[in-house]
This record gives structure tokens, C-alpha cells and sequence, in this order.
């Protein structure tokens, strides 16, 4: 199958969900993104996964309160 061919089916597949509503009431509908605004930091994934983990506390008393302005 060639790479349109492909491209064809998704885009037909994600307008019949559309059509049948399968997006609607989606957690996070109509709000904005999280840090969208924020500048680019490679590191997102792991600060993100830290704080979730509830891990934050554990890391500022270990390596210093200034543990997420370091680079």
C-alpha cells in the first residue's frame, strides 16, 4: 500500500469518527495546553514524570532547592 494510499485511509477513518461523535466530551476539551507557552526544554518529560511521581521533594532536599533552575 503506498504512503497516500495509507494517508487516504486515516484521514477517512478520523472523519467518520468525527461524524460518529467518537471525539466528543474528550477529557481536557476546550481548555488549553499545559506549558504551550513555555520555552522549548528538552528535559519536559523527565520534570514532568518527577513532579507526578511526587518525587520533588525528595530531589530539592538531595541535590539543593535549585534543583529545577539548573541545567
Amino acid at each position: 500500500m503506498s504512503r497516500r494510499a495509507v494517508q487516504v485511509v486515516a484521514e477517512n477513518r478520523i472523519r467518520e469518527a468525527i461524524e460518529e461523535g467518537l471525539f466528543d466530551g474528550l477529557p481536557g476539551l476546550g481548555q488549553p495546553i499545559p506549558d504551550i507557552d513555555e520555552p522549548y526544554d528538552p528535559d519536559w518529560w523527565l520534570k514532568k514524570w518527577i513532579r507526578r511521581e511526587g518525587m520533588s521533594k525528595t530531589l530539592a532536599e538531595k541535590f539543593g532547592k535549585d534543583f529545577w533552575a539548573r541545567k
